[in-house]
């Protein structure tokens, strides 16, 4: 019996010292995520030379306010199942990304952002890998008519040109939304992580906007992404509710939308 247990422990020492976890390493790459409050765009971008940059896109507006901080490989720190960057953002504000592997390519992501022994906000999440433009540069260069058209021609709330962030399918996703007066509108979204700019888009015809108060429904055309849109005003600058769509005489597709209307004077 002795013998067998002395075995055993040996053979057990012998495996522990062949599975010694690896440390994981942050590759090179681009990844994108929506922020946890739906507001901005976050990318990482890690390059082979060592100097990494982390944007952040303001949602409302249509994309075109940015910040960037820079980051090098000494700010970066790995152990066997996550890595951390610190940054340091304006007003000598730190800031931690903790990351952690998702799925294949993927990161969970918990951001700390904190002055001295305050701390300002802690929040988490999910950035998708991207091999091509990141979804805001492919929706600018894609939509920008369409946002200097809401800059430049003021519409009678609630209609207009809103940009904002739709729970579409599995993850909340960019979303476009043209309400136009005595005009065909549409409900648009732009899923993360493709490296073609893909729209899948729901039209509607005026005589389908019911506005009431400060409830507005819209029975659109797509059978399963958002036949049926319930918004309620909530300012205005923001609309927010959910979509849904009846298949079969089911609901399917069903998702939380927030938006935010591009003002005339966001151009001056």
């Amino acid at each position: 019996m002795r013998t067998y247990l002395l075995v055993l422990l040996v053979t057990l020492l012998s495996l522990g010292s062949r599975c010694v976890a690896s440390t994981m390493k942050l590759p090179a790459g681009l990844w994108e995520g929506i922020s946890e409050d739906r507001l901005t765009f976050r990318l990482l971008e890690v390059n082979q030379n060592g100097e990494h940059n982390f944007f952040e896109i303001a949602i409302p507006g249509g994309l075109k306010k940015m910040r960037r901080t820079a980051f090098t490989n000494d700010d970066i720190s790995c152990i066997e199942n996550r890595c951390t960057i610190k940054t340091i953002i304006e007003n000598n504000v730190n800031r931690t990304l903790t990351l952690s592997p998702y799925l294949d390519n993927d990161f969970k992501v918990l951001e700390a952002s904190y002055r001295g022994e305050e701390s300002y906000i802690s929040q988490t999440y999910h950035l998708v890998k991207q091999n091509a433009k990141s979804t805001p540069r492919k929706f600018v260069e894609n939509r920008k008519q369409i946002i200097l058209e809401a800059e430049q021609h003021a519409a009678t709330h609630p209609f207009g040109t809103w940009v904002g962030v739709m729970q579409y399918l599995d993850r909340p996703e960019l979303a476009l939304l043209q309400l136009k007066e005595n005009q065909q509108g549409a409900l648009s979204v732009y899923r993360r992580g493709t490296n073609q700019f893909e729209e899948v888009k729901s039209h509607f015809d005026s005589e389908n906007v019911h506005i009431d108060g400060r409830v507005i429904e819209i029975e659109a055309s797509h059978v399963t992404f958002a036949s049926k849109i319930i918004l309620f005003i909530q300012t205005e600058g923001m609309i927010s509710g959910y979509t849904y769509a009846i298949h079969k005489g089911y609901p399917v597709a069903m998702g939380t939308i927030m938006l935010h209307r591009i003002e005339p004077d966001q151009a001056q």
